[in-house]
Formats: structure tokens, C-alpha cells, sequence
């Protein structure tokens, strides 16, 4: 009888089966959880002067030779490929070896006309030392004339005073000589006096005169020849200024010259297209001898090489608010086989530690974030985790899935979390007496 009252073996091993898996199911809810935010993107590179290039034509052309082929690995300067030239402006061949040509006849010109302006420069000083020397001495003539017609204006008075002495002389002689008290001859030496007053007067008249019409021509001549040498230096100052606005003229033919040679220079450049950084040549997206190409078309793809690897990854704009810059990240690359424990990232197989570097502040996608992570160079240089792969390997474009670390809490939260449907922003803080913290 009591041996269908026992229990039998296997139910109480069932039964120490059901209690051992409780207990540790009970433990594990008091395990630590990592939470994560998981986003899919691409690799890409930081810096945007390294990333992939496409080569642009920048004249109108047409392709004569190609020197390289897709996949090839070139160096910063190498060839890729010849142009020939299309623009009608540009297809002569000794264009700029005529341009040198005017260029040098230009200057040869100007050169001319500066001897032209240092020779007139030295004509106006002449002219000026001539003027400064030839008035002055024609003023000290006109003062000397003056004084001579000053002189001669006082021997005209004295003469006319002279003359008015003698005929009163003569009519006092005449009235004598009528009534008898005076003789003939006294009558007559008074008459002959005034003859002779009267001559003096006219001599004096005469020499006034004409020492009157030498002060006016000297002072003629003296005029005139201070404005002809006024007249010739302002003639030279003119031809000056002329001389100068040639040189104006030239300088800006020069400076146009000088613009198309820049131009001609820079357009033969750009016929030959090089390499703008060691990297490959991953597309020649423009084939074939003689196929013609206008400004800005593509004419290949040159995928630098580059060390500043990084990867884009989007995420939900609700999550957005939970990163900053620093957050842990583990990757996943295509091709790459890993294996990653949700909650448990330390025990990760395959997986790549980043850290978040830029997230942007507007979304570029709908509903979507984009988040910059870059190698954790710290964790690689402690040999904590491997490097990122080499870009020969690693290349632009390749897909990876990102776990952003965020903070650790208890399983038991992370379950209730989960159930109650709300977002990792409710942080278990075990401070506050097992309160739950809203960010």
C-alpha cells in the first residue's frame, strides 16, 4: 500500500528539474542588462575630402585617350585620361605663342612712351629754367626804360616851363621895343630865345614819345614771351598727360593678355585629367575614343584610400534624444560573421567597438536620424578589440548593423520595460530606492 502512496521518482525529479530552472530564472531577473538601440547603414568615410570622388570634366572636349582601366590603383597626380580640346577660341595651336608675341610688342610700346615722357619731362624743366631766366631780365630793361622816359618826362616840363619863360620874355622885349624903350637887338635875341624854347619843347616831345613807345614794347615783349613759354609748357604738360593715358591703355591690354595667357595656361591643365589623391579607380563612367563632353559631366569614380573609416547608421527620431556623442557602439560588417548577445555585449563573437562621434540634429530621412560612429581607438589600442578592417577589405558603401550602448539595468526592469511598452528612456536607478528615473 505504501507504495502507491510514494511519489514516484520521475514526477520528484520533474519536480527538482521545475525548482532548479525557477531558482535560476529568479537569479537571472537580478542579472545586469545592457540596453541597446539597434540601426542599420553603410560605411562611409569621415573626412569628406577622402571620400569616394568623381571626376568631373570641366571643358568641353572630346575623349582621346584613356590611362587607366577600372580597378586600378593610382597615386595623387597620375594621369587618367586626355581631352581634346572643342571650344573654337582654343583650337589654334600657337595661340600662345601669339599671345606672348602682343604681349612683348605691348611693352616694347609702353617702354617708348615712358622714354617719350622722360624727354618731355626734361623739354618743360628747359622751358621752365629758360622762363625763370629771360623775365627777370626783361624786367630790368623795362626799368630801365622807365627810368629814362621818367627822366625825359621832367627835361618836357622843364622844357615847357622854358618855353613860357621865353615868351613872356619875348612879349615883355616886344612891348618895350614898340614904345622905344628897349633896342632892335634885345627885340631880336628875345625872339630868337623863344624859337629856341620852342624847338627844346618839341626835341623833349619827340624823345618822350618814343621812350614812351619803348616802355610799351617792353613790357610787350615781356609778355609775350612769358605766355609763349607759359604756352609750350602747358603743350608739353598736355602731350605728358597724353603719353600717360597711352600707358593706361596698355597696362589694361597687358592685364587682358596676361588673362587669357592664365586662362590658355589653366585650359591646357585641364585637358589632362589627373588623379586628385592615391586611391582607385572604381568606375569609368565615360567610354570610348572621341566621345564628346560638355562642363561638369562625370567621367570616372576614384575611391580615395583612406584610414578615416567611419559608418552611418539611422535610426528612429524618437530614440534620438537618448545619444550623445562618446555612447559605446558594437558593429556588425557584411561579410563579417558575429554573433551578438542582445543584453550582454562583454561576451560578443565577431562584432566591432565604435563610438557615436556626430549625431545629426535634423532628420534627413522620415522618421530617421543619422548617427556618425567612428573605431573606438582606445579600446583597439589597449588590444581590447580588434581594429576595424582595412579599407581594401572594409570598403565605402558596406551594409552594418549598430548596437548603441546605452546604460545597465536589471533584467527584471528591462522585462517590465519591455511589457509595458515603453522606451529605454525609463532608467532604473537603484539610488533611488528602486524608483524608476524619467530622463
Amino acid at each position: 500500500m505504501n507504495q502507491y502512496l510514494e511519489t514516484p521518482a520521475v514526477l520528484k525529479q520533474f519536480t527538482n528539474f521545475v525548482v532548479v530552472i525557477s531558482l535560476i530564472m529568479l537569479l537571472a531577473l537580478f542579472l545586469p542588462w545592457q540596453q541597446t538601440i539597434t540601426g542599420e547603414g553603410k560605411v562611409t568615410i569621415f573626412s569628406p575630402m577622402e571620400r569616394p570622388q568623381v571626376i568631373h570634366s570641366q571643358i568641353e572636349a572630346k575623349i582621346t585617350k584613356w590611362h587607366v582601366k577600372e580597378g586600378d590603383m593610382v597615386k595623387a597626380g597620375d594621369p587618367l585620361l586626355e581631352l581634346a580640346e572643342l571650344n573654337p577660341r582654343y583650337l589654334d595651336l600657337d595661340l600662345s605663342m601669339k599671345l606672348e608675341g602682343q604681349r612683348s610688342a605691348l611693352l616694347a610700346k609702353k617702354l617708348a612712351i615712358n622714354s617719350l615722357i622722360a624727354s618731355l619731362n626734361s623739354q618743360s624743366h628747359a622751358m621752365r629754367d629758360y622762363r625763370s631766366a629771360t623775365v627777370p631780365n626783361a624786367d630790368l630793361q623795362i626799368k630801365q626804360t622807365t627810368d629814362r622816359f621818367r627822366a625825359l618826362q621832367e627835361r618836357f616840363v622843364a622844357s615847357k616851363q622854358n618855353l613860357i619863360t621865353a615868351e613872356l620874355n619875348f612879349e615883355r622885349r616886344r612891348q618895350l621895343f614898340e614904345q622905344g624903350l628897349s633896342s632892335k637887338r634885345d627885340f631880336e635875341l628875345s625872339e630868337l630865345a623863344l624859337a629856341e624854347a620852342r624847338a627844346q619843347l618839341n626835341a623833349a616831345q619827340a624823345e618822350l614819345d618814343v621812350a614812351q613807345r619803348s616802355v610799351l614794347m617792353s613790357q610787350n615783349d615781356v609778355l609775350k614771351t612769358s605766355s609763349e613759354a607759359d604756352f609750350k609748357i602747358q603743350d608739353i604738360q598736355g602731350k605728358i598727360a597724353s603719353s600717360y593715358e597711352k600707358l593706361a591703355e596698355i597696362d589694361s591690354d597687358v592685364y587682358k593678355i596676361d588673362i587669357e595667357i592664365a586662362n590658355l595656361t589653366g585650359r591646357v591643365d585641364q585637358r589632362l585629367i589627373k588623379a586628385p589623391c592615391d586611391g582607385q579607380v572604381t568606375q569609368l563612367i565615360t567610354l570610348g575614343q572621341t566621345e564628346t563632353i560638355k562642363p561638369g559631366d562625370d567621367l570616372a569614380i576614384v575611391v580615395p584610400d583612406s584610414l578615416d573609416q567611419a559608418a552611418e547608421i539611422y535610426i528612429s527620431d524618437s530614440l534620438a534624444p537618448l545619444l550623445s556623442p562618446g555612447r559605446e557602439v558594437r558593429l556588425q560588417f557584411s561579410g563579417w560573421p558575429a554573433l551578438q548577445f542582445i543584453g550582454w555585449p562583454s561576451i560578443a563573437v565577431g562584432s566591432f567597438s565604435g563610438k557615436v562621434t556626430v549625431v545629426d540634429a535634423v532628420s534627413l530621412q522620415e522618421g530617421k536620424v543619422r548617427v556618425i560612429i567612428k573605431p573606438d581607438t582606445e579600446r583597439i589600442k589597449t588590444h581590447k578589440d580588434h581594429a576595424w578592417p582595412s579599407s581594401q577589405y572594409l570598403r565605402p558603401g558596406t551594409k552594418v548593423v549598430a548596437w548603441i550602448l546605452l546604460d545597465k539595468v536589471p533584467m527584471w526592469f528591462e522585462l517590465w520595460r519591455v511589457f509595458s511598452g515603453f522606451q529605454p528612456s525609463l532608467i532604473y536607478n537603484p539610488e533611488q530606492k528602486g524608483k524608476i528615473k524619467i530622463k
